[in-house]
């Protein structure tokens, strides 16, 4: 179910626990759209959950920016972050460092669905 579709980013939940989100191609995430993108899940997401984050179009953003956001949602347990062919963010060792909760990287959705519902049971 698609929870926000707009000009930078495309939100869909996927159940009670998971969300997929995908940045389009182009965009300059700042912390004003992280808010307003973080905002819209919380709204949705009525439990503990985890974020897919698919990288798959090429965009910037300012990690320590999007981190400090991410890091104050009681209710984010853990990011599985879907990377592709693209230089978008920092290696994960270091994001896992940003991040409070749990982070892996994967190549694959599923992967990274099957490793958060691991999470979140």
């Amino acid at each position: 179910m698609i929870i926000l579709d707009n000009y930078f980013i495309v939100i869909n939940k996927l159940d009670e626990q998971t969300v997929l989100v995908e940045v389009k191609y182009g965009v300059d995430i700042d912390s004003e759209k992280s808010q307003l993108a973080n905002d819209v899940i919380e709204e949705n997401m009525s439990s503990d959950y985890g974020m897919i984050i698919n990288r798959k179009a090429e965009y910037s953003i300012v990690p320590l920016d999007d981190y400090k956001i991410l890091n104050r949602i009681e209710n984010l347990k853990a990011i599985a972050i879907v990377k592709h062919n693209h230089p978008i963010g920092l290696p994960v060792k270091t994001e896992q460092k940003l991040f409070k909760g749990k982070l892996e990287e994967f190549t694959f959705i599923d992967d990274a669905k099957t490793w958060l519902n691991s999470i979140l049971k």
